[in-house]
């Protein structure tokens, strides 16, 4: 199994990541070409849950899977059936859901063709395969000094960050790359969208806890504890307040459906 590297993750990300993931699950929700409610629908790299819970909200029976146990501890209200497992090999049999969500898990992936296949695989036919990733276009000048002021206080980004963010993070960051991967594994009626979004972000403490509250931060903030952690906010908070903007992200959407017909399964 591949490294969770969001193992201690949760409860930062529910309690801060989850700012801006909570309503960009809603914007890929509302890209379903059809009704969700009262169907089966994966929730593939739950996470806390934004997306079960955008699920739930609209009728529909979130089913999620996500690598990191402690990660699906979170919500489960929202998502009362889940199972620790890898997006590319999921414990679910073919054609056992009516639909399958990935919101922000195809980028994680060496071969994001492998996860998007195994979407389809366990995907009943005329489902929905809504994703999204983040733009390669997306950027934020307050994000990037946050980030400016953890690292002067003695942040590091830990080795996998950086390999994920110089490889696959970028691979269906275009709305191009990302129709492209949708026809190569037969996808049909496929919408590709890339766009900013608003989060509703307006405030500098709610973009600090955002970003603070993603796993590349964890190990980090819970080595200098939770009084020093508290000082390095504040200063955050007040270097971007001064030019402060909404934050707005910009994110590829993909909504299609799968085809009438399965190829054949090896015997």
């Amino acid at each position: 199994m591949t490294v969770d590297h969001y193992a201690r993750a949760g409860q930062r990300w529910a309690g801060g990541a989850e700012i801006v993931y909570a309503p960009l699950a809603e914007h890929l929700i509302a890209t379903s070409p059809h009704p969700l409610a009262g169907r089966t629908v994966l929730d593939a790299g739950a996470g806390t849950g934004a997306a079960s819970a955008a699920l739930a909200r609209c009728g529909a029976r979130p089913v999620a899977t996500d690598l990191s146990r402690d990660m699906l501890k979170h919500h489960p209200a929202s998502r009362r059936q889940c199972a620790v497992a890898d997006i590319c090999a999921l414990p679910l049999a073919t054609g056992s859901v009516d639909d399958a969500v990935a919101a922000f898990v195809l980028n994680h992936l060496p071969d994001a063709a492998v996860g998007l296949a195994e979407l389809i695989r366990v995907s009943r036919p005329h489902g929905a395969v809504l994703a999204s990733v983040f733009s390669n276009a997306s950027r934020s000048a307050a994000r990037d000094i946050v980030d400016a002021v953890a690292g002067e206080a003695g942040w590091r980004a830990p080795d996998w960050y950086d390999h994920f963010k110089a490889t696959s993070a970028r691979q269906l960051g275009t709305a191009s790359a990302m129709a492209d991967a949708a026809d190569a594994a037969g996808l049909a009626e496929v919408v590709v969208d890339e766009r900013p979004v608003d989060v509703g972000v307006t405030e500098p403490e709610q973009l600090v806890d955002y970003r603070f509250g993603q796993a590349h931060f964890v190990s980090w903030l819970d080595q200098i504890g939770p009084e020093r952690a508290a000082e390095i906010r504040n200063e955050a908070i007040a270097a971007i307040r001064p030019t402060m903007e909404p934050y707005r992200p910009t994110v590829v959407f993909l909504a299609a459906l799968t085809s009438s017909s399965r190829p054949s399964e090896p015997a």
